[in-house]
């Protein structure tokens, strides 16, 4: 008996051989008979298949397509419930998505609270080993983090963050008089500003006059 197989599929022939001169031949030749088919990832043999084969070829069967049919199941389930119970890939594929919407948040900006739960998950994460001592982090220079400061202010008043002011008496609005006091510790005019500090360390210089 021997096995063809195409797609997923085993077709299971028997071979007798014709000796020459048996039946008017001039020479021998095989002689291929058509049994039936199966799964080729059949863990057993169909009923109806089993009937047509001796004890033989139903062992053969077993050898070549069961057994080994059995065995790939076996490894399937056994890597399906090792991913299934890893963390790990989970994280991975994770942190992937979050990549990509960080890149794509520079277009389309998001909720801060869409994502604080998870940031909740992660902190609830069971982890082992050591962490490693996170290197003491160098002074935020105070003229970067008032410049982002400045720059978030900006894009929360376009986007409507304090509203818009009144038609009438904008100037007496808690809007314009904070305004006023961060042009003041800016420019100069108020005590101690930021214009004066730079001034007294040499970066900015005075006017004259």
């Amino acid at each position: 008996m021997h096995i063809k197989r195409r797609g997923r599929t085993a077709f299971l022939y028997r071979s007798r051989w014709v000796a020459k001169g048996t039946a008017g031949n001039s020479h021998g030749y095989a002689v291929q008979t058509y049994v039936g088919g199966m799964p080729e990832n059949a863990g057993g043999i169909p009923t109806a298949l089993a009937e047509k084969l001796t004890d033989a070829e139903q062992e053969f069967v077993e050898v070549r397509i069961c057994g080994p049919a059995r065995e790939a199941a076996s490894r399937a389930r056994q890597e399906a419930d090792r991913r299934d119970a890893d963390p790990l890939w989970r994280l991975v594929e994770a942190r992937r998505l979050v990549d990509e919407a960080v890149e794509r948040s520079q277009r389309q900006r998001v909720p801060r609270d869409s994502w604080q739960h998870i940031a909740d998950s992660l902190s609830r994460l069971n982890v082992f080993g050591a962490t490693a001592p996170r290197p003491q982090a160098e002074p935020a220079d105070p003229l970067s983090v008032a410049l982002t400061a400045m720059r978030a202010a900006a894009t929360a008043v376009r986007d409507g963050a304090i509203g818009s002011a009144p038609t009438t008496g904008a100037r007496t609005t808690r809007a314009y008089a904070l305004w006023a006091q961060i042009a003041a510790e800016v420019d100069g005019t108020a005590n101690d500003s930021l214009l004066s500090a730079l001034q007294s360390r040499g970066f900015v210089k005075r006017r004259k006059g």
